[in-house]
């Protein structure tokens, strides 16, 4: 097979669009044009027209995720003189105050599993207690949970 591919060879204008919601970034290389979708990496596509063998269009999905994974970013769930902070590392002012631990860590857990973040939990000695990562754990509960089933599947099959 002899493709070719040619990237910004003519001068080219880049424009782009961002999707907060679903955190993708596209980005076009001249004008938009027909292009067919390449899986370049977990979440990188490049679109590739196939009559000027040119790539016309980057998409990358999960941009800030993979952004503040590389930054190693974390929420801390933290003793307050006013209850329990949560707080965000590399971010100023991010600080929610909550009234018991329990509170500020259910809200840590609902933040980081929506943006794939570790939590750190201190105790009251402000000593870490745990770092947990819920996005990770709920995806290998439904894996484990998915496992039994289909044990307990194969068992009554079995009877």
């Amino acid at each position: 097979m002899d493709t070719t591919v040619k990237i910004l060879e003519d001068s080219t204008t880049i424009t782009g669009f961002y999707d907060q919601e679903a955190d993708v970034l596209y980005l076009s290389l001249g004008e938009p044009r027909e292009a067919v979708a390449v899986d370049i990496s977990d979440g990188v596509i490049a679109r590739y027209n196939e009559d000027s063998e040119t790539i016309v269009g980057i998409t990358l999905i999960g941009l800030r995720q993979r952004v503040l994974k590389e930054l190693n970013q974390k929420l801390h769930v933290v003793p307050h003189a006013n209850g329990w902070a949560v707080s965000e590392e590399n971010v100023e002012s991010s600080e929610k105050v909550f009234a018991t631990q329990e509170a500020a860590f259910k809200y840590a857990v609902g933040s980081a599993k929506a943006r794939w973040l570790e939590v750190v939990i201190y105790g009251e000695n402000g000593e870490v207690e745990e770092v947990i990562n819920p996005a990770i754990d709920a995806l290998l509960q439904r894996r484990n949970l998915g496992e039994s089933e289909s044990g307990k599947r194969e068992c009554l099959e079995s009877v």
